[in-house]
């Protein structure tokens, strides 16, 4: 049986009060930024859409999902061990941005090789990304520097600017000519490296190439499961839309990826925020471990339910318009997609709460389930349902991982109760 906490010398409710006051502050002020962040991601894709037939529409986010992953990978070994180790404040903190650079710079290569191969968007498409990926890599880093030195007020005003700027760029280039699904990626990627100049100034310098091998090799107890994590979560999404491809053609992929624009928004704000919970669990409790991605659940179960109610009363010829396709195809694709961003959104956090507790294989090992049967339910009701057997097998297969996720977080949750009672 243990004994009630002493209180610390000094300490009174008041100023435990105004400790929760400003630890619920700065964690409103990250999920504004994710939401933020997400707006920007949303506002970039809902141009293009209009522009692009469905084939064109599946190469833009095909290229899209290049950043995507760099930035999940970079996340994975220069961002997250940085704020569950709480080195965002220190000379250490120099490797991380030094990690996520150099990575961008690899992205960065690796995309021009592949667009000398191609041609048309494609291409176009790929030479952008091969300019961007350096500075997208360390403006992503740049945010989290302010989430571990809990100033988050500099990510939002970084990622509020560039959402400023992207719909500044659009309105005019669409007033004053035309916009093409190449347009709109260059002026996203442009305005994010203008930012990505901004928010190296406010966190620091990314240029220190030299400290890098000596962070990898300080936080080598948390990178391997983070990085194989966010590997699988990046060659996930390949495969699955890989998948898609195979089973239902380019031009239904490009029909589901329009469809999963809005979809992609909501997954982004819950995925971002369950990685900033990263900071806030480190070291807690196992209770508030278990607590905080519950309530994240709640929350993206209101948002996924309010949604559906949306999309059940919005008008057919207006969805049609907007989309570029028929509203009567995509509608049930959008619910299935819904359900599906829900149980990501569950399974998610939950992972990322037995991060924070340092159980870092417990994404690896869902995310291998998961996996195997999203492309089995994508592969055999894709070919018999089109695009809307494609969603349904997302779902499924999701629902699957974050069952498990939830398992094995629950699990660990009790033994470290038990190991501390």
């Amino acid at each position: 049986m243990t004994k009630s906490a002493t209180p610390a010398p000094g300490s009174n409710p008041r100023s435990a009060l105004r400790t929760l006051i400003d630890r619920v502050g700065r964690q409103s002020l990250v999920t504004a930024d994710q939401l933020v962040f997400s707006a920007v991601a949303f506002a970039m894709q809902a141009a293009a859409i209009p522009v692009s037939t469905g084939a064109e529409y599946g190469i833009f986010t095909l290229v899209m999902m290049v950043q995507t992953g760099q930035w999940y990978i970079g996340r994975a070994i220069a961002s997250e061990p940085m704020l569950v180790s709480r080195t965002a404040g220190d000379e250490r903190s120099r490797g991380a941005a030094g990690s996520a650079l150099a990575l961008g710079l690899a992205v960065g290569i690796g995309s021009l090789i592949v667009g000398l191969f191609l041609d048309g968007t494609a291409q176009e498409l790929l030479f952008i990304q091969a300019a961007a990926s350096p500075l997208l890599g360390a403006l992503d880093h740049a945010r989290y520097v302010g989430y571990g030195r809990d100033r988050p007020l500099i990510a939002l005003g970084v990622d509020g600017v560039w959402f400023g700027l992207l719909v500044a760029a659009l309105v005019t280039v669409a007033l004053v000519d035309e916009l093409t699904p190449t347009r709109v990626y260059l002026l996203w990627a442009a305005t994010g490296v203008l930012m990505s100049a901004v928010a190296i100034r406010l966190t620091g310098s990314p240029f220190a190439f030299g400290s890098v091998r000596r962070w990898l090799s300080d936080q080598w107890r948390l990178i391997p499961g983070f990085l194989v994590d966010a590997i699988y979560l990046a060659a996930g999404i390949y495969a699955t839309f890989g998948m898609a491809i195979w089973a239902t053609g380019l031009n239904d992929y490009g029909l589901l990826r329009k469809a999963m624009t809005p979809i992609t928004a909501l997954t982004v704000l819950f995925v971002g925020i369950g990685t900033a919970l990263l900071a806030h669990l480190a070291g807690r409790s196992a209770k508030d471990v278990v607590r905080a991605p519950a309530l994240v659940t709640a929350l993206a179960a209101i948002v996924c339910a309010v949604s559906a109610l949306i999309v059940l009363v919005l008008p057919a010829d207006l969805m049609g318009t907007l989309l570029k396709a028929d509203w009567s195809t995509l509608e049930p694709v959008v619910l299935f997609l819904l359900v599906y961003a829900f149980l990501l959104a569950s399974g998610q956090t939950a992972m990322v709460a037995a991060k924070a507790s340092g159980r870092a294989w417990v994404g690896p090992r869902v995310r291998t389930i998961q996996l195997i049967c999203e492309l089995a339910l994508i592969a055999l009701l894709g070919t018999q349902f089109g695009v809307v057997g494609a969603a349904c097998g997302m779902a499924l297969a999701w629902g699957v991982g974050a069952g498990i996720a939830w398992v094995g977080l629950t699990r660990h949750a009790r033994a470290d109760r038990a190991a501390t009672s």
